[in-house]
């Protein structure tokens, strides 16, 4: 994907994403899987470049020779002109299959794959509806491989799929994508996507081994984590420095900070405490100079700060100044030149201000 929501960070999002579909090659070696399902959305939209596509294909490549079942999704579906019709797919391997057409693919006597490529962005229509049901004396493994939301939950979803479908087709498994988090419902299963792209998404990052020993047995479904980013929302609420000292704990517990993604809103209405803000700002640096990306976000943009840190006099009226100009009104006095000035700038101003202020009372 071109991960451009990310701003200048995108070139490093891509460069981890291949990284990371290189260690999905070298982990399904690892586990000796009998062959390899990427169930829709290889790519996010046609308009990817050829140089993203060769890169691609040159880690299918290395999954040789492990059969690798490639579906359309609806971000890149199998329509005329579309990313299936680049001339570098010429040279993928003989173990990589385009599933292009709705059908069953043989993968051996043993197992039958049931494609269900998507030819469009959008449709109400299971695009599942079509896989037969077991027929007598069929003793075959029957894997559905699909994209689409299970229609599990209420609501309208693009390409609903009916949460009964490997009971209804005789599947002893059916294979999905989609959803960015990982979820399994009984004999169907999500993995996820391999990285997470965005905040807020549940449990992305996976990969799953999914043993089946004969027809009818439970699907053994193996999650394996392998994503190299992790996103993470943080709205911690500070008042004292104990709060500060549990956030920065929280944040080193999920990993090197050169890892990790974060968007944090702290709610600091309530704090008094000028030492908690002095080591807020103190942690809010060192994000910034080394997570991989850190979003953050002023609650309310204007501290509740005890006013009675704030000596009588000039700091008194320059921290009024600040206050009103946060609460976006033009302040009177001298200070009203500085009503259109970058919030970000005047907040941070009020807190340096409260910072000395404390260290002088202390």
């Amino acid at each position: 994907m071109k991960a451009a929501h990310i701003g200048e960070k995108a070139k490093e999002i891509r460069q981890k994403r291949f990284e990371t579909a290189g260690r999905v090659a070298e982990l399904a070696r690892e586990k000796d899987v009998d062959f390899v399902i990427l169930a829709g959305d290889t790519f996010e939209d046609h308009n990817v470049d050829n140089v993203a596509v060769k890169r691609t294909i040159d880690i299918l490549n290395r999954f040789d020779p492990i059969p690798v079942y490639v579906l359309p999704g609806n971000h890149d579906p199998m329509v005329p002109g579309g990313i299936w019709d680049r001339d570098a797919w010429d040279r993928t391997g003989s173990h990589v299959t385009l599933l292009h057409e709705p059908q069953e693919y043989h993968f051996n006597d043993d197992v039958a794959l049931y494609a269900c490529p998507l030819t469009q962005k959008q449709s109400g229509l299971d695009p599942t509806a079509w896989i037969p049901g077991r027929e007598g004396g069929d003793d075959r493994i029957r894997i559905g491989i699909a994209h689409g939301s299970l229609n599990i939950l209420p609501g309208t979803v693009n390409f609903p799929i009916a949460g009964d479908r490997p009971e209804q087709s005789g599947l002893d498994y059916l294979a999905l994508g989609d959803w960015h988090g990982h979820r399994i419902v009984g004999r169907a299963a999500y993995p996820g996507t391999m990285e997470p792209t965005n905040f807020g998404e549940r449990d992305p990052g996976n990969v799953l081994i999914v043993e089946i020993s004969e027809s009818g047995a439970e699907p053994q479904i193996e999650v394996c984590r392998v994503n190299s980013l992790t996103w993470k929302t943080l709205e911690p609420v500070i008042t004292t420095v104990d709060d500060v000292e549990v956030l920065d704990a929280d944040i080193h517990s999920l990993g090197t900070l050169a890892s990790l993604l974060l968007r944090i809103t702290p709610d600091i209405s309530g704090c008094t405490d000028g030492k908690a803000l002095e080591r807020l700002e103190t942690l809010r640096e060192e994000l910034r100079e080394n997570a991989f990306l850190m979003e953050w976000i002023d609650s309310g943009r204007q501290p509740i700060i005890g006013g009675n840190l704030i000596p009588d006099g000039i700091l008194s009226q320059v921290d009024e100044t600040l206050a009103t100009i946060l609460d976006g009104r033009i302040p009177e006095g001298p200070g009203h030149q500085f009503a259109d000035r970058d919030p970000e700038v005047v907040l941070a101003a009020r807190m340096l201000l409260h910072r000395l202020a404390g260290g002088r009372s202390a």
